[in-house]
């Protein structure tokens, strides 16, 4: 009998449904890739109805608008307008319009994406 020591096989090789015989890229979602410039001009669409005191739809367009292909720079360009976003409600109008994204359609996705801000 061959001299094999049983503790060094790798056991998960053998299992069909292990993470070891897929690839686990795989598993994570692909998403568009977006460009710094095009986060910016969408930035620029948001702040333009921020300016008109349509705050709830400039918090939906960013929320539903979230960058997550996009490079670094991309990312802090939005977080910066979500930012100024939020800065710019008043506090006792952020509940009822909270509530009103919630209760609208794509609304809990919304929020889930609002809590990735905070």
């Amino acid at each position: 009998m061959a001299n094999v020591n049983w503790r060094t096989i790798n056991i998960d090789l053998l299992d069909p449904e292990s993470s070891a015989n897929f690839s686990t890229p795989s598993l994570s979602p692909s998403v568009p890739t977006v460009s710094a410039a095009e986060v910016q001009s969408l930035g620029n669409q948001i702040r333009q109805l921020l300016r008109g005191g349509d705050t709830e739809n400039a918090l939906r367009g960013a929320l539903e608008n979230a960058p997550y292909g996009g490079d670094g720079a991309a990312k802090e360009i939005h977080l910066a307008t979500v930012v100024e976003i939020l800065q710019s409600i008043k506090q006792s109008d952020m509940s009822p319009m909270l509530s009103r994204i919630y209760a609208s359609e794509g609304g809990p996705e919304s929020l889930d994406v609002l809590m990735k801000y905070m």
